[in-house]
């Protein structure tokens, strides 16, 4: 019994000195200054590591930053350009003063020969100071329809000579209110013309929502414009209708 207890004291005395040690052994490699400095370099080139990524993903943010505030600039710009040439389109509109000129109706049989064509005069003339024969004039255009927009009878019409961009070819489609495929609409209207007992004028295309010329509002009663309607005949109907007005629409391509 007594050998068991020695035994057994002994082998506690050796293992607890061994566990000793080996916390005195701990103790010696947490207070060495070589395990401290190795920590520290390892502590610092992370750290270091960290700041590079830091600073790398700062520049991405600026670089960013600088190319939406670019953009932002680009987008404020080609707005600005819209809004400029918007404006400048109203301008435009609102102060055109091109005239439609023609030949005056004249009721009579002596009066039946003249140009049969029309005009679009300008507003800034090079003016002629020679005087004519009095053989041929120019007359300006009024509507003399209600058709087109109430109260337009006597309204002196306005007209434009206009470029279309992108294109090689402008046709006008009587009959037509909307433009065939792969065309590009340039406005839609109503076909008119002088009365058949005046004199001759050719058939046009008038804008459906026409510019009256500012200020023209008297009845001067010269070239005369009339709403075009159609006759059946050796025009089949259908597809046509008699005696109704003719849609057109001026088409570019």
């Amino acid at each position: 019994m007594l050998r068991a207890f020695l035994l057994i004291f002994g082998l506690l005395f050796v293992f607890g000195r061994q566990d000793a040690d080996n916390d005195q052994y701990r103790r010696l490699l947490l207070n060495d200054p070589d395990v401290i400095d190795n920590r520290l370099a390892h502590l610092e080139s992370t750290l270091l590591t960290v700041s590079q990524n830091l600073q790398s993903v700062t520049s991405s943010l600026t670089d960013l930053q600088t190319k939406y505030t670019h953009q932002e600039g680009v987008i404020v710009t080609v707005q600005n350009e819209l809004a400029a040439e918007k404006a400048q389109h109203i301008r435009d509109i609102q102060n055109l003063q091109s005239y439609a000129a023609g030949e005056k109706y004249y009721y009579s049989s002596a009066y039946r020969g003249g140009a049969s064509n029309m005009l679009c005069l300008p507003d800034n003339p090079d003016l002629s100071n020679t005087t004519g024969g009095g053989s041929s004039y120019i007359y300006g255009t009024e509507f003399n329809d209600n058709y087109l927009i109430a109260g337009a009878v006597n309204e002196d019409v306005s007209c434009a000579l206009c470029r279309s961009t992108n294109t090689s070819s402008s046709v006008m489609f009587p009959g037509r209110k909307t433009c065939y495929t792969g065309w590009k609409e340039e406005y839609n209207g109503i076909i008119m013309s002088s009365a058949y007992s005046h004199s001759s004028s050719p058939y046009i295309c008038v804008d459906a929502n026409p510019i009256y010329v500012n200020g023209g509002q008297r009845s001067n009663d010269e070239h005369l414009l009339y709403v075009t309607n159609l006759k059946c005949g050796s025009i089949p109907c259908p597809p046509y209708t008699d005696n109704v007005h003719v849609n057109c629409v001026v088409c570019s391509k």
